[in-house]
């Protein structure tokens, strides 16, 4: 569900540094087109994605941004 793996995209972003499309697509099963328009939607939503090009590139949220992770709890 898309839902589900935007929240778990997030997550992963802000406990990693970095993390690149393809490791997302393997993770989630998914083709890496679909990670791009999942990218697309979080900017969209206000959440400050950067993205880093070449060999030691990767898509990752802006250092300044935090969460409360009280929002994820069930």
């Amino acid at each position: 569900m898309k839902i589900n793996r935007l929240i778990s995209i997030i997550i992963l972003l802000l406990q990693r540094e970095k993390i690149t499309a393809s490791e997302l697509s393997e993770m989630f099963e998914v083709n890496l087109r679909t990670i791009y328009r999942d990218i697309e939607t979080l900017s969209q939503s206000g959440i400050p994605i950067v993205t880093y090009r070449g060999s030691n590139g990767g898509i990752a949220i802006m250092d300044e941004y935090k969460i409360n992770y009280l929002l994820f709890q069930i």
